[in-house]
């Protein structure tokens, strides 16, 4: 008998794609995707617990949406803004009623979060025919982008586009893998959970006092008081501020971006707009004038607000406190004004905006001279 040949073993095939796409990993596709699309609608829900809530959703919540009276003259800025203008007094110097001015700015306010609460609330500011904004060179530099309340607003509100005008590789590669899966902006309390499905009107006991996220609160006061509840505020030494403000100071893109999406979206509504750039400290000023170097990032913030198109109706300087009647003793800390000075300085906002208003719904956008520039001593 002949010996039975052996069968020859067929060669093992080579790895290919089909390894990675199989029926599994199909499956774990099919999970990530329905996972992403359950938790999507979680991302930009707010925070209504008092300790988790932020700052742009009380904005958001308390003083736009949850107040059913239209707003035709709004200010909009960071925490300077929301120290600095009263919009009752402002109204009542200018004879405006009192329900259609709104303070729309928020602690660490920045011109991305503008053009967030136009984009999301755009019904809820149709009979807007006056927007007064803050512009400052802390929050338009680039080094902000890293600031963690700049990345929360990133994680809850930005598209993919904004999200990649971050300078910094490691944010931006981190808030790409946040925009892909919600993890950081779906974490809420369930304290928050259970007040985002409510929905409770205000003035409900278990409802969160909406004055506890949109006012100074506590912390205004005169800058050499003990109260004030931000020690790191009063003890800052002005060339740390000045550096803080205009040291090395470089245009985020992200922020450039917000701003001139905001600025054509008023155009486009026939929005009146005036900027106006808030006092600091006069130490803190002092520095900025003396050391070449503070002076020239503070002329470069200056060149870049001029430059912007569609270009505002009035720019208003202020940066010294002399510059609109404020003294040392109304100043809170180094870049914020205290309750006093607050009254002051709104009333003179109303003197430098009531030019403006006799006849808010006949507008005037554009061309090359439809904007002067309010100084030192106008």
């Amino acid at each position: 008998m002949e010996e039975a040949t052996a069968s020859p073993v067929p060669p093992k095939p080579k790895p290919g794609l089909k390894r990675w796409f199989g029926p599994g990993a199909w499956v774990a596709l099919g999970v990530f995707t329905l996972g992403r699309l359950a938790l999507e609608p979680l991302r930009d829900a707010p925070h209504f617990d008092k300790h988790g809530m932020d700052a742009f959703n009380a904005t958001e919540t308390y003083t736009l949406k949850k107040n059913p009276q239209p707003v035709k003259v709004a200010f909009f800025g960071s925490s300077q803004s929301l120290w600095a203008i009263i919009a009752d007094d402002v109204a009542r110097e200018t004879g405006l009623n009192p329900a259609e001015v709104r303070n729309l700015s928020c602690e660490g306010g920045t011109p991305f979060d503008l053009w967030n609460l136009i984009r999301r609330n755009e019904a809820h500011l149709r009979e807007l025919r006056l927007a007064v904004v803050e512009v400052n060179p802390f929050v338009l530099r680039q080094s902000l982008d890293a600031d963690e309340r700049v990345q929360t607003d990133l994680y809850q509100h930005a598209d993919f586009s904004e999200r990649m005008l971050l300078k910094n590789r490691a944010n931006r590669v981190g808030q790409l893998a946040e925009w892909a899966l919600p993890v950081c902006s779906v974490r809420h309390s369930l304290e928050s959970a259970i007040l985002n499905v409510m929905d409770p009107q205000p003035g409900n006991a278990i409802y969160p006092c909406p004055e506890e996220r949109t006012s100074p609160a506590s912390d205004w006061h005169a800058w050499h008081q003990k109260s004030t509840l931000s020690k790191e505020r009063l003890t800052l030494s002005p060339h740390t501020a000045a550096n803080r403000m205009v040291g090395n100071w470089r245009l985020s893109k992200l922020q450039d971006h917000s701003l001139r999406a905001s600025l054509a979206w008023f155009a486009q509504h026939r929005v009146r707009v005036v900027f106006h750039e808030l006092p600091v400290h006069p130490e803190v000023m002092k520095v900025i004038r003396e050391k070449p170097e503070y002076r020239q990032g503070h002329d470069r913030f200056i060149a870049y607000i001029e430059s912007l198109k569609p270009q505002p109706l009035a720019r208003i300087y202020t940066p010294d406190p002399a510059d609109c009647g404020l003294q040392m003793e109304h100043m809170a800390d180094r870049t914020h004004i205290n309750e006093n000075g607050a009254h002051l300085y709104s009333r003179h906002m109303a003197e430098k905006l009531r030019q403006f208003l006799p006849e808010l719904d006949v507008v005037d956008v554009g061309g090359e001279d439809a904007h002067v520039r309010v100084g030192v001593g106008e």
